[in-house]
């Protein structure tokens, strides 16, 4: 028969043998049809073997059955809703990698671990998802032989009652046990009870991995002791005596001493408080960025837009109705009585549509001026290779912003101002009034400005800044929306910006103390605030230096004070020192104050609060008072005798140098965490040193290459005929 012929004939079959051949092949993936291949053709072919046993092609079928029977149970969506530790998170990306709900795991992870939420460095879970990845049905055999190997088998009637009690809370109560599992048994033709003990597989795999896990087990001693330390409080009695108030200013320090005093500390960063460093001064120069910005008012952008018309209004509250009714009590004394629905009438809310459909038109025009503007500075990044550009290319392919600006300017008829900042370390950035506010919307949350630009790099960045993205100097960054509060017009002025790093300039030790430069910050407005905006590195160190030579002063001051109280009394003693100190310099007088009921900051969450700092330059910089709190509670905690509620009445004396203060101490009471404490937090305490326990070990539990060490896994190479094994149970049509 002439070939052409017999297709045409055929052409039907053929096409349907087409199809479901590329729809098995998309499932299975060209390593699993030449599994398929090899049993219809007679074949079992040997895969792999491990402790003695082997892993077979109808073996590794039958796991990617169970897998995807797995799957249509929602375990991916359990297994990631776990909350203690990495055990679930890690189980779904060894077995469901195409998983909806895992989104962008290794990112996911390593940004907790940036953020302090895990107790592992961003390092090991990089290390962790760079090695080599195996077939997930393999590793579903290993797993559940390494679990059947142990004893530890989880009955399938657990099972069944799991399912029962997660499924309405999985699904909203949009399904319950029986209908889910009356779907799975449809699509699968399998049994319910073998569908039960595929999942009781993994409840049994997930229950080893536990008692791995908690072999470093938590105990009740170690739950005391860490709820005693994080839930005792401390009350506190003092009066505290800053040196810069005993500055001379004056004063100027010999140019020996100034040397001095810089070459002390010039390696150190500022505001770090180590024993080294106890002032926390530290000279080395921060990462420094200089911004370009074109700036657009708002308010003159909406004098360009037209109003909304009494139609328009109207049409919107009527196509929009329910965004104005409510459910409320039928009798407003009865909280639970009968709910009625309440709609505001059009009167109530016209001026509310009103502003909302002008913020809606400002937005649409606002958005589009700067589309533009985009538009008009990027031209030359079209024949540029961004990521491979030299900085020196990219400055040239970038478009001027003072003649994008004049366009715009022209055609918009609005004010488009441009400019650039100084080179601003992280501190500076967020001091300066308009820069710490611009910011731009990203998924749920705000971008700040300061957070891209401290991520920017000049070359390509061999890793990024997670949950930030990528910027190089001269890309355009925003559109941001942020603006500045007018004091005298109790107004806040609101304003569009595009901006970008135009140089940058990477920690350093600076050479010599004779070092200054320009810090302002945006420029454009007449009523902005007065702010310094040079830096001398110079005046740092003098300034330090006067501070250190003032705790000298101060601290003779204290102990005077500590003295009056001695032979005084506290009251009289307070208004004797305030009457001697305190009449030519009313920045002297001291009074009692008082912290009430603080709780002590743990060590690994001040080290949670550092590394934040630390990963986070622009954020960080509230947190540092944080700090310092932590450590001045700490402080006043080691005054307290051992196993003492409180030192009693005293006048102790106690240099705080990350303050430059002295405290003359009257008293600190210790308050002990309380039975009901305990029994409060002992299950998150728990929880929380079961994760700083074994969230490393996690990492190497489910590491692939662990997996297959321990079970002593070796692939076939090789695959010869062998004998056929038991049918195949059927395969699943489709997986959700």
């Amino acid at each position: 028969m002439n070939i052409v012929k017999w297709i045409r004939k055929n052409n039907r079959k053929i096409m349907v043998f087409v199809v479901i051949f590329s729809m098995i092949s998309f499932v299975v993936g060209s390593y699993g049809i030449k599994i398929i291949v090899s049993i219809f053709g007679g074949d079992n072919p040997l895969l792999g073997q491990y402790d003695n046993q082997k892993v077979k092609a109808q073996d590794f079928l039958k796991a990617q059955n169970e897998l995807l029977v797995l799957q249509m149970l929602m375990a991916d969506r359990l297994l990631m809703s776990q909350q203690a530790g990495l055990s679930g998170p890690l189980m779904v990306n060894l077995l469901f990698r195409n998983s909806q709900v895992t989104g962008d795991l290794p990112v996911q992870l390593k940004q907790a671990a940036q953020q302090g939420q895990l107790p592992i460095s961003v390092e090991q879970i990089e290390s962790y998802f760079n090695e080599r990845r195996e077939r997930p049905e393999v590793l579903w055999i290993l797993l559940k032989a390494e679990t059947y190997r142990a004893g530890f088998v989880i009955p399938t009637e657990s099972a069944r009652l799991t399912l029962q009690a997660i499924v309405p809370q999985m699904t909203n109560k949009q399904l319950d046990y029986a209908s889910l599992m009356s779907q799975v048994v449809r699509r699968t033709n399998l049994p319910e009870e073998q569908i039960l003990r595929t999942f009781a597989d993994l409840m049994s795999v997930m229950g080893y991995a536990g008692n791995v896990l908690n072999n470093q087990a938590v105990t009740i001693s170690q739950i005391r002791a860490q709820v005693a330390r994080n839930q005792e409080r401390i009350d506190a009695e003092y009066a505290r005596i800053p040196a810069d108030e005993f500055i001379d200013p004056n004063a100027q320090p010999a140019e020996a001493d100034l040397q001095k005093q810089f070459d002390a500390y010039k390696a150190f960063a500022p505001n770090i408080f180590t024993p080294e460093d106890p002032f926390g001064f530290g000279y080395k120069l921060p990462k420094r960025v200089q911004i370009e910005y074109l700036i657009v008012p708002l308010d003159e952008v909406k004098k360009n837009i037209e109003k909304p018309t009494a139609e328009a209004v109207e049409n919107y509250y009527t196509t929009n109705i329910s965004q104005f009714r409510s459910q409320i009590p039928s009798d407003p004394n009865n909280p639970d009585s009968t709910k009625i629905t309440k709609t505001r009438p059009f009167s109530e809310v016209e001026r509310e549509i009103m502003a909302q459909l002008e913020e809606q038109k400002l937005q649409t025009l606002a958005s589009q001026i700067f589309l533009e503007a985009k538009e008009l500075t990027e031209k030359g990044f079209e024949s540029v290779n961004f990521e491979e550009a030299t900085p020196e290319q990219l400055q040239t392919a970038a478009g001027d912003y003072q003649t994008a600006a004049d366009q715009l300017r022209q055609k918009y008829k609005v004010p488009v101002f441009v400019g650039k900042t100084g080179l601003l370390g992280p501190e500076q950035f967020y001091q300066r009034s308009i820069l710490n506010r611009l910011s731009m919307q990203q998924r749920q949350g705000y971008l700040p400005l300061g957070e891209l630009a401290f991520a920017a790099t000049v070359n390509k960045p061999e890793r990024q800044r997670i949950g930030i993205p990528t910027v190089r100097v001269w890309e355009n960054m925003g559109p941001f929306e942020g603006g500045f509060f007018v004091q005298e017009q109790s107004k806040f002025k609101r304003i569009m910006a595009l901006a970008r790093v135009v140089d940058i300039k990477e920690p350093q030790v600076p050479d010599d103390m004779n070092l200054t430069y320009d810090t302002s910050g945006i420029r454009i407005f007449e009523e902005q605030p007065k702010e310094d905006t040079t830096f001398s590195l110079k005046d740092q160190v003098k300034q330090d230096l006067l501070t250190l030579k003032a705790m000298d002063r101060a601290q003779a001051a204290a102990e005077e004070l500590a003295q009056l109280a001695k032979d005084q009394g506290w009251e009289k003693a307070v208004q004797t020192y305030n009457e001697k100190y305190a009449a030519k310099n009313a920045g002297l007088a001291v009074k009692l104050d008082k912290i009430a009921q603080q709780q002590r900051i743990s060590p690994a969450d001040m080290n949670a609060i550092k590394q934040f700092i630390a990963d986070n330059p622009g954020r960080g910089i509230g947190l540092k008072v944080q700090v310092t709190n932590g450590m001045l509670t700490n402080r006043l905690y080691e005054l307290l005798p051992e196993d003492a509620k409180s030192t009693g009445p005293m006048q102790q004396v106690l240099q705080f140098e990350p303050q430059a203060s002295f405290y003359v101490v009257k008293e600190v009471v210790r308050e002990p965490a309380t039975i009901q404490d305990f029994l409060d937090n002992k299950a998150m305490t728990a929880l929380q040193l079961n994760m700083e326990n074994n969230a490393e070990l996690a990492l190497t539990h489910f590491g692939p290459d662990n997996i297959l060490k321990r079970m002593d896994y070796k692939a076939e190479e090789q695959q010869g005929p062998i004998e056929r094994q038991q049918q195949l149970p059927p395969p699943v049509q489709d997986a959700f």
